[in-house]
């Protein structure tokens, strides 16, 4: 009979252990502590040869930025629970993420006061009738990246300013490409309902004829912060 595969050895240590280990070591982990934060714990991890252990420090790294991923996603979710909640007229939830709450609330409010269309009603707009595919034209428009669109419980919402005649603006598309490629649905949303400095105080969506003024105020967005 075929034996379990070996156990990779891996010991947690302690703030005290790490205290403890040689002062080379200590001057390395000292060196790396600061990304990890207060909370931080370090774990010794076992390798039988150069190769291995080179293999499990790439895994480590992988499995730490996948860790990140899904933290994310999971406070995506968690704020779109409570967007549904603030729609319904619940009562705030209680939570712990004061973070999450005011983004609930602010995402509540946008999808209350902006006008959006669903896939479905744009592809009526265009083909005056429900064809077989209801999410396009406007699930091929978001993938091309000429119009955004933010979720809303299990829906995509469009926006209706980005639209003229059921059609996408041209500037929009321009837009989106100047953006920070890292901006996500809801913060370009946010960017473009918000005040500009840049375009005299107006937001972006108040200023799409200004199409030389709302292109400068999206590239200021890459330039690096000074300070």
């Amino acid at each position: 009979m075929t034996g379990q595969p070996e156990t990779t050895p891996a010991i947690e240590l302690t703030p005290d252990e790490v205290e403890r280990l040689p002062a080379r070591l200590r001057k390395k982990i000292k060196a790396r502590r600061k990304p990890l934060g207060k909370r931080g714990r370090w774990v010794l991890i076992g390798a039988a040869s150069r190769q291995e252990a080179a293999a499990m420090c790439a895994t480590t790294t992988m499995a730490g930025r996948i860790l990140g991923e899904r933290r994310k996603e999971l406070t995506e979710r968690n704020i779109e629970v409570l967007v549904d909640l603030y729609l319904q007229g619940e009562a705030q939830a209680d939570v712990d993420r004061e973070l999450e709450q005011d983004n609930a609330e602010l995402r509540a409010q946008y999808l209350r006061e902006v006008p959006t269309f669903t896939a479905a009603e744009i592809h009526e707009f265009m083909h005056g009738s429900m064809l077989r595919n209801p999410s396009e034209p406007a699930s091929r428009w978001r993938r091309e990246k000429r119009v955004f669109a933010v979720r809303a419980g299990r829906a995509q919402q469009y926006p209706r300013f980005q639209f003229v005649d059921g059609h996408p603006q041209p500037v929009i598309k321009e837009v989106l490409k100047r953006l920070p490629d890292d901006m996500s649905p809801w913060q370009i949303a946010f960017w473009f309902r918000s005040g500009n400095g840049w375009l005299d105080g107006r937001s972006p969506e108040e200023a799409l004829g200004d199409e030389e003024g709302i292109l400068m105020a999206a590239d200021r967005l890459r330039e690096p912060a000074v300070g």
